[in-house]
């Protein structure tokens, strides 16, 4: 009788957050973290890992809630909620790119990107004299 009532409260303790509280203690680091000055660093440190550990129990909310794989996904679509993965965010696409892409495919696009650039701002400055010389 008491290892069955141990065994609830064990999954109790170690079963995810529901998913509005996950959601409303991420945002609340989130915010904390973007108000904390920058020589707040030891606070700043805090706010990331508990950031960290919140996306995390913010993620296994989601999974408990709605299941996981592609019938999780479809769940998730039809209800409507909003992403809690931050891959969405350009920062994060650029990094999964730089990691997925492999090195010299990713620095040859850098220089190609790099000579349009200069070629762009080449033909803006040839434009600006032609039309300086022209009045």
């Amino acid at each position: 009788m008491n290892r069955r009532a141990d065994k609830l409260l064990l999954e109790q303790m170690l079963a995810p957050p529901p998913l509005e509280q996950a959601r409303t203690s991420l945002d609340f680091w989130l915010r904390r973290r973007s108000d904390l000055p920058f020589y707040r660093r030891r606070d700043r440190r805090e706010a990331d890992e508990m950031i960290r550990r919140w996306r995390t129990r913010l993620a296994a909310a989601e999974r408990a809630r709605f299941g996981t794989g592609l019938f999780g996904l479809v769940r998730r679509l039809l209800a409507f909620e909003q992403w809690s993965w931050p891959i969405w965010e350009p920062r994060t696409l650029v990094a999964l790119a730089w990691r997925v892409v492999p090195r010299r495919a990713a620095l040859v696009a850098l220089a190609a990107l790099g000579v349009v650039l200069v070629s762009l701002a080449a033909i803006g400055l040839g434009v600006i004299l032609l039309v300086l010389q022209a009045a």
